[in-house]
Formats: C-alpha cells, structure tokens, sequence
C-alpha cells in the first residue's frame, strides 16, 4: 500500500516539475518543505510535528532507469 502522501504527488504532476532536482516533504496534502539538502529538509519538515513522506524528484534531464 502506498502512503497517502505519495498518492497525492502522483496526481499532482506539477510538483515534479517545481521541485526538480530537489527533495519534497509532504504532509497532508502540501509539501511543507524542500530542497536539496536532506538534512535540511528533514529538519524543517518535523517542525510539524509528525513523521514527513520525503521523495527525492529526478532533475527534468535525467531518466530513471530500472
């Protein structure tokens, strides 16, 4: 089962495009902080108080290969 946080990124694809190259913390449905340090996003994200969904979004010129 995906968590609902990640649900909410796959049907708003205009985050992708935003955030790109980035980390994202989502709580609910907002993402509440991001950027490329980890650490940072981590930290600014549990100012909330609860456990964030962090995804790491691929730069727009990469493509995931599996």
């Amino acid at each position: 089962m995906l968590p609902k946080e990640f649900i909410w990124f796959l049907k708003h694809p205009e985050i992708g495009v935003k955030y790109a190259g980035e980390y994202i913390a989502i709580m609910e449905e907002a993402v509440v902080a991001h950027g490329k340090d980890f650490k940072k996003v981590l930290n600014e994200a549990e100012r909330y108080g609860k456990e964030p969904f962090i995804h790491k979004i691929l730069p727009l010129d990469k493509d995931l290969i599996v």
